[in-house]
């Protein structure tokens, strides 16, 4: 009885100290996480702007942006940016991975050159590449025009259609570099005797590839997925950099819309209700493609 109590006591002062050691951690994601979220879900429920007195306004502000043209626009918009952007990323992570695994003269500096577009922040890459686009002086247009490519200068960023496909195209230039770092990590990982076994039995490139790799990384491939869905749907720094929104509101995504809702019209209850809508939607989308992955992906398992 006596080394069983001692035993419990035991327990409890190792309880506790766990409970001490992770609470600096856990007020951390409380003020940085957990309060901006209340904070927000409160702010949109109320009139808030340096306009009007503040007041409760329940779901009006919801109700409000759901029911503007430009929300429905933005979302659409959105939905296509991420749609386009993401699939070409994770490919292109992937192929550059797969490319960057292997050990040839100058691997070590072509992996460096790959980082670089992520080592540039967001916003200084859409400055970069609104110079490389822009209609009447950009590098694009006199590369094209000396060429003989084109007989006048595109508007590449004063044509909704252009401007959509370049905002897409820095999108997955800027995201594909981490993307190929997370894959490239997760091929490293894969031990050389699953190669060599399937050589064995007979299995080409493509083979070891479909058989070996694909299968072996797929739970890297699920993360890599959602953080560019993430990263698809809440992109903001680089149409603001890139576009501010335009052509009109052609490249407004939600995000932008948002900051315009707060910032440029001063309704921060309807830029709140735009930010917790947002949020849901972004949990909602990953929650799915959390379940078209197949049971056990994430932790190395079997399918189920």
């Amino acid at each position: 009885m006596v080394a069983r109590e001692r035993l419990r006591r035991l327990t409890r002062s190792i309880r506790f100290s766990a409970y001490w050691m992770i609470a600096p951690a856990v007020l951390l994601v409380v003020a940085f996480t957990l309060y901006p979220y209340i904070y927000a879900i409160w702010s949109s429920i109320r009139v808030t702007s340096p306009l009007l007195p503040p007041a409760f306004a329940g779901l009006k502000n919801y109700e409000a942006v759901i029911t503007s043209i430009y929300f429905l626009r933005s979302v659409k918009r959105t939905l296509i940016f991420t749609a386009a952007s993401v699939p070409i990323t994770v490919l292109l992570g992937l192929l550059t991975a797969s490319l960057l695994n292997r050990r040839f003269i100058g691997d070590i500096a072509l992996r460096a050159l790959v980082l670089l577009p992520w080592a540039i922040p967001i916003s200084i890459s859409g400055v970069i590449w609104r110079g490389f686009f822009n209609g009447g002086w950009g590098a694009l247009n006199a590369l094209l025009y000396m060429a003989g490519i084109i007989p006048k200068y595109i508007g590449w960023l004063t044509t909704p259609n252009l401007a959509t496909l370049v905002v897409i195209t820095v999108q997955v230039w800027t995201q594909f570099p981490f993307a190929t770092v997370l894959i490239l990590a997760a091929m490293q990982a894969i031990p050389e005797e699953l190669y060599e076994a399937a050589a064995i039995d007979g299995a080409g490139l493509l083979q070891r590839f479909f058989y070996v790799t694909l299968p072996s990384i797929r739970a890297m491939l699920a993360i890599v997925i959602i953080f560019e869905v993430l990263m698809g749907l809440t992109a903001f720094d680089l149409t603001y950099a890139l576009t501010g929104g335009g052509p009109g509101t052609a490249t407004t995504l939600i995000s932008y819309f948002t900051y315009a809702e707060s910032f440029k019209m001063l309704n921060f209850g309807n830029g709140a209700a735009l930010a917790v809508i947002l949020a849901a939607v972004s949990l909602i989308m990953i929650l799915a493609i959390l379940q078209l992955i197949p049971k056990g992906a994430l932790i190395g398992g079997e399918e189920g």
